[in-house]
């Protein structure tokens, strides 16, 4: 696949391209995009309702584990 890209300023409804010979009788795709458009925000971040703002609670102790040690060991 050969590329070829090309900003140029459009004045009227038609624009001529130049292309290289390598791209005679090829079927080729032509896009043209807009440059001066601003770019798009950024999608906004989710937050939590302030409604639930400091209601949660630690219920027991983070750093123990759930499961007792010995009972790793019957385990299969």
């Amino acid at each position: 696949m050969q590329v070829q890209r090309k900003i140029i300023d459009v004045h009227d409804t038609q624009v001529v391209i130049e292309l290289p010979q390598s791209f005679v009788n090829r079927r080729v795709e032509v896009i043209a995009l807009t440059m001066d458009d601003a770019p798009e925000a950024a999608l906004a971040r989710r937050q939590p309702s302030p409604v639930i703002a400091r209601k949660g609670r630690t219920l027991g102790d983070l750093i123990a584990p759930i499961v007792d040690a010995g009972d790793w060991s019957d385990a299969p």
